[in-house]
């Protein structure tokens, strides 16, 4: 374990790796009563084009897969409710996507050893069927017609769209009707077994914690799941030319 001062900030950062390559940043706060966690992998929106971990060739993914999936890494296969198990432990659960990043998250100051346990198993633990998928589609077409109707949302992917020409951040994170309802279970499968490796994912811990327990936490629940060994995972890289797509 590793610290680090950040002297303007009055914070030190405590940075682990685990055997499996997972990351950890912990940062105790202990004036602080709550407690906030993140589980990211380094996926989102941008990665359209990509050698899967287990191929030779490159593929392409409709947009919004990494969306898809984080909304179908809810679905437990004993039908459980992750949100209701947060919900009865006192914690407030959510998660994102971003161009680069899909994150999980809670935040609580109640029964964090159990909740960061249930935090690591569930987002390890995907389950998607065909039928579970096709019914998320309905529902994300939901959600893109919500922000069709909301005028930051449109400005904003209009501007990108028009200024950029070859980076797949011109296109809108959720995807749009047609591309998400080419999503297979398949396509989820794929990027999910590229990504969310532990070498590929990282752990944030704030508040009123002791950066030996966290880390004690994390080895013990990992050291019971069997993941492959890390691989470099190959990206499409862009020649985003220097000039915008659209000047007016």
């Amino acid at each position: 374990m590793a610290k680090h001062k950040l002297s303007n900030l009055d914070i030190d950062i405590y940075t682990y790796t685990l055997y499996n390559s997972l990351r950890l940043f912990i940062a105790p706060k202990n004036n602080f009563n709550n407690i906030y966690v993140t589980f990211s992998t380094k996926y989102g929106s941008n990665t359209r084009e990509f050698t899967p971990i287990d191929k030779k060739e490159m593929i392409k993914v409709p947009d919004g897969v990494a969306h898809f999936l984080e909304h179908k890494m809810f679905e437990q296969e004993d039908g459980s409710d992750v949100f209701t198990f947060f919900t009865e432990h006192g914690i407030d659960a959510n998660a994102y996507t971003t161009t680069d990043k899909t994150t999980y998250l809670f935040k609580g100051p109640e029964d964090f050893k159990e909740a960061l346990n249930f935090l690591l198993d569930y987002v390890q633990a995907p389950y998607f069927t065909y039928e579970n998928v096709e019914k998320e589609k309905g529902i994300i077409d939901q959600e893109i017609d919500m922000y069709k109707d909301d005028p930051y949302t449109r400005l904003y992917e209009g501007i990108i769209y028009n200024s950029f020409i070859e980076e797949p951040i011109k296109y809108p994170i959720i995807g749009t009707s047609e591309s998400i309802n080419s999503i297979t279970k398949d396509d989820l499968y794929t990027c999910y077994n590229t990504f969310y490796h532990p070498s590929n994912m990282f752990l944030v811990v704030t508040g009123n914690v002791y950066p030996e327990e966290v880390i004690k936490i994390v080895e013990e629940n990992q050291s019971k799941k069997n993941f492959i060994k890390p691989k470099e995972i190959q990206l499409k890289t862009y020649d985003e030319p220097d000039e915008v797509a659209k000047k007016e």
